[in-house]
C-alpha cells in the first residue's frame, strides 16, 4: 500500500483513475481493503514479467510531475 495523501485528491479511486490516464499505470483503491473509511492509499501488483515491471518503473519515476 502506498500513501497518495500528499497529491490533494480527494479519493483514491480518483487518484487511481488519473494514474491510469496520465501515467499508464493500474493500481487498486485502498479504501476496497478496509472497513474503515480510509481513501488515501493505493495498492500496486507486482506479479509480472520483469520487462514489464521495469516499464512501470520507467512510468512512475516522473508521477509527482504527471499527477
Amino acid at each position: 500500500m502506498l500513501d497518495i495523501s500528499e497529491y490533494g485528491y480527494e479519493s483514491d479511486l480518483e487518484f487511481c483513475e488519473a494514474m491510469a490516464e496520465k501515467v499508464g499505470i493500474g493500481a487498486v483503491p485502498g479504501s476496497s481493503f478496509f472497513r474503515e473509511p480510509i481513501n488515501s492509499y493505493i495498492r500496486l501488483h507486482f506479479a509480472k514479467k520483469n520487462e514489464t515491471l521495469y516499464a512501470a518503473l520507467n512510468r512512475l519515476e516522473n508521477l509527482k510531475i504527471k499527477m
